[in-house]
């Protein structure tokens, strides 16, 4: 049988506000640029620093990052020399970035036309990252900056392989360049093997120095990101900040907030509208490479005496402009699970009460990391409701018999609102299902740890369901967060029942469940038998007769 694996996908649904608008960047460079085939050295560092001393000039660098120009994340780039030889010292430096917000860690390979020199040595690489920092709430990797030496075919499967190799990596925290020098997301956005991740795209002038019209730079940008602008990140755009040269011309500081005068000032007002109006997050290109006249800020000093200094206020009014979490927004809500409107849409209910039973798959509403977490992106199950929560029927020829969670796997988690009637002693019973060794649950109110690991007995299959029960000791009265954390693989999770006391007998009167199982016909009442019980539904209620006379 095939293993059941909890798929609540990072599925990043378009809201009212884009779900990318939590980057508010800038890029931190090599002076040579992070093109190279050796150890980068990002301005400020060197590559006498170790651990410690990075770390110390990564802090005042990204410190001032956030003191200056406004940011919560930096995006930094790697390669294979650095990862592999130079581990110790730029460690340190991602280690303070990640200390104080967002860290885009993205690929630069040497200016070559093919891929990277040596893919064993990129594997590495990559793996050395994701066990270091795979886990870390505030990591992100984009998997390769620009892979213009691609075509789309073998660029897809690269970022599936990828996948494949790092499936513990939040979707959510995975940036897949769009083809040649991320110009086209659609080219690789319509591939269902990455849902749930993000995409990245970039757009500078000097690809087309033809455009002199805001308007122009909107459309140019809306031709690379297509219809996939929720799930998008621009981790690089950038324009003249210090007077320079360009194509025999020269160009002194620009007002960026005065109307256009020249395709520089075009770019930079209609792309920080059009990254506003779509509420798009975004890396400014850079925040900080010594002698770039893009650079939003100019370095003093070294070390930790290291002083940035911004170089044109302009230009930094309109990068924070088009920062869009300074658009009001709704965030998600975290609110119990109340059955199905007439539409079959989730609707907000009461908390679960506390004696009572508990369906597992009645978790609150929210969404990804704010009701539910998972490792997998595969919407496996697909019963019940349709948030992207793995849910299996307990028989798919008779659905009526209810559902449970299914494909769970380690670390993952629910959370359900509760309500508990007074301060006592408490026992749950789960059902649940496993034919894995040591394959359970731990419960938390509050996020403090309220059981042990609760491990499921052990069958031949999934479909062998068996209560088991554990002691939950006292547990305050009052509304509280109850989070169902998975412990170990491949355990189904029917319901949980919570009991006052030692233990959990057979109640003597009728009880109280959670709202039925199906949104059709709520009002008509119903009987029906699970796990040698006999139940009536009626209004999103089930009542348990067992043992009761019936007349």
């Amino acid at each position: 049988m095939k293993k059941r694996v909890l798929g609540l996908a990072f599925l990043l649904c378009a809201n009212s506000f884009a779900v990318t608008s939590q980057f508010r960047g800038v890029n931190w460079a090599d002076k040579r640029d992070n093109f190279v085939s050796d150890v980068l050295v990002l301005s400020g560092l060197s590559l006498s620093d170790n651990h410690e001393s990075a770390y110390a000039i990564a802090d005042r660098i990204v410190g001032q990052f956030q003191e200056v120009l406004g940011t919560n994340s930096v995006r930094m780039p790697v390669n294979e020399p650095t990862i592999l030889k130079a581990f110790d010292m730029y460690s340190g430096a991602l280690d303070a970035a990640l200390e104080h917000g967002r860290v885009a860690m993205g690929y630069w390979g040497p200016a070559q036309p093919a891929g990277p020199k040596n893919m064993d040595d990129w594997w590495k690489m990559w793996a050395k990252l994701v066990e270091t920092y795979g886990d870390h709430p505030n990591a992100y990797f984009e998997i390769f900056n620009e892979p213009h030496m691609y075509n789309k075919t073998d660029l897809r499967n690269l970022y599936a392989d990828w996948l494949k190799k790092f499936p513990n990596v939040p979707r959510d925290h995975i940036l897949l360049d769009g083809s040649g020098l991320a110009w086209n997301v659609p080219d690789i956005a319509d591939d269902p093997r990455f849902e749930g991740c993000l995409f990245a795209v970039h757009e500078y002038t000097f690809w087309n120095m033809s455009i002199t019209t805001e308007q122009g730079w909107k459309n140019s940008f809306k031709g690379k990101v297509g219809k996939y602008i929720d799930r998008t990140v621009c981790t690089e755009w950038g324009g003249a900040m210090s007077p320079g040269d360009k194509a025999g011309v020269h160009y002194d500081y620009q007002d960026y907030n005065k109307a256009p005068t020249n395709y520089f000032t075009a770019y930079i007002r209609g792309m920080s509208d059009q990254l506003r109006e779509w509420e798009m997050g975004s890396f400014y290109w850079p925040g900080l490479r010594d002698g770039d006249w893009y650079s939003m800020t100019k370095r003093s000093g070294e070390g930790v005496n290291t002083k940035l200094q911004i170089v044109n206020q302009s230009g930094v009014d309109r990068m924070q402009m088009a920062w869009a979490d300074t658009v009001e927004t709704t965030p998600p809500q975290q609110d119990p699970f109340g059955g199905f409107d007439a539409d079959g849409k989730p609707v907000a209910g009461k908390a679960i009460a506390i004696p009572g039973t508990l369906e597992a798959e009645n978790y609150d509403l929210g969404g990804s990391r704010v009701s539910f977490y998972d490792k997998s992106s595969a919407n496996e199950g697909g019963f019940y409701r349709k948030d992207a929560v793995d849910i299996v029927a307990l028989d798919s020829a008779d659905l009526s018999k209810g559902y449970a969670l299914g494909y769970t796997q380690d670390g993952e988690w629910l959370e359900y609102t509760v309500n508990v009637e007074k301060t006592a002693k408490f026992t749950v019973e789960l059902q649940m299902a496993t034919a894995s060794e040591k394959a359970g649950v731990q419960l938390f109110i509050d996020n403090k740890a309220v059981s042990d690991s609760i491990i499921a007995k052990q069958g031949e299959d999934w479909s062998n369901y068996t209560a088991v029960q554990a002691k939950l000791g006292e547990i305050a009265a009052g509304e509280h967060t109850l989070k169902l954390q998975i412990v170990g693989n491949y355990v189904n999770i029917d319901w949980l029942r919570f009991c006052e006391g030692e233990t959990c007998e057979e109640p003597l009167g009728i009880r109280e469940n959670a709202p039925a199982h199906t949104p059709e016909n709520a009002s008509a009442p119903r009987l029906r038998i699970q796990n040698n019980k006999l139940f009536v539904e009626k209004n999103g209620k089930r009542f348990d007769l067992t043992g009761h006379r019936l007349r």
